[in-house]
């Protein structure tokens, strides 16, 4: 077994308390309001985000400072870890995986996998228990990177279900006619983030919220999910209803889960808004066959 360090950015959804228990390192995402740059869980918490979102404070982010990433990374350096992951907001989204290859180079670290996750928040969560787990079963960091990039981060998609698209439409992430159009008729919105996605793309339209929930059940069996392989994240801003109503019905239809509930990243959050749900599924750790 290796000693290895892991690094992620802070789409990965856990508070900082969070990260040192688990001896995580994180780079924070930079969310910008009223003209000022904030590091995220670090100079503003998920509650304060969530608080600019109450108040329809126009929020911006954007990738990690490229000064903290380079502390980062030279701080690991001189911790002489045999081999450093680094797991990167999806690329479809973010200009973090480049701001990591950019320090990467002034640092120059050649025990280092820097892998674009193609997600961001539970599946990632669960990636490090994947890493962990096969660096205990004397993997090498190589076969550990290629597994991630050609089996585990393929078996991965996230729905995001927002509870009216206002917060999007501020962002600029939808047109404001489609976004009026949408709150007239009272139609809800399901996004979904698929493997390897350019964006984060509408999936279904529905009239009431049981179809909605219908729809991510009926989109799960189609795809296989089930609990014997797979595990699902509930990362969510103030949305604790729909997410029991969520774990109770595919209880109810699949079958019992492990489930995580989790905060939803300020990545995700300070564009969809307050009382989003986002539900993803990934391969269990448990289920790994070596």
């Amino acid at each position: 077994m290796k000693n290895i360090a892991i690094i992620c950015d802070s789409s990965v959804a856990l508070t900082q308390k969070q990260a040192n228990e688990m001896g995580i390192y994180i780079a924070p995402l930079t969310i910008i309001h009223s003209d000022k740059e904030f590091s995220d869980q670090i100079d503003i918490s998920h509650e304060e985000v969530s608080e600019l979102i109450r108040n329809k404070v126009s929020l911006k982010t954007s990738q990690p400072n490229l000064g903290t990433m380079i502390n980062i990374l030279n701080n690991v350096k001189e911790k002489d870890y045999d081999h450093i992951f680094v797991l990167s907001l999806t690329s479809s989204l973010s200009g973090t995986y480049a701001s990591f290859q950019y320090a990467l180079n002034e640092v120059q670290l050649d025990n280092l996998s820097l892998i674009d996750t193609q997600s961001l928040a539970g599946p990632v969560q669960e990636a490090i228990k994947h890493i962990r787990f096969l660096n205990e079963n004397h993997w090498e960091p190589q076969a550990i990177t290629d597994y991630l990039d050609n089996v585990f981060f393929k078996n991965t998609e996230s729905y995001v279900y927002p509870e009216n698209l206002e917060q999007l439409k501020q962002g600029g992430r939808i047109s404001k006619p489609a976004a009026t159009l949408a709150s007239m008729l009272k139609i809800k919105v399901l996004l979904k983030l698929s493997n390897h996605g350019d964006t984060i793309d509408k999936f279904k339209t529905t009239r009431t919220e049981q179809k909605l929930i219908d729809e991510i059940i009926n989109d799960l069996k189609k795809n296989n999910i089930n609990p014997q392989e797979h595990v699902l994240y509930l990362p969510h801003l103030e949305a604790d209803r729909v997410v029991e109503e969520l774990i109770k019905q595919i209880r109810e239809k699949i079958g019992d889960f492990k489930f995580t509930v989790t905060v939803l990243p300020a990545a995700l959050s300070s564009h969809a808004g307050l009382h989003t749900v986002a539900l993803q599924w990934a391969l269990d750790v448990d289920n790994i066959s070596l």
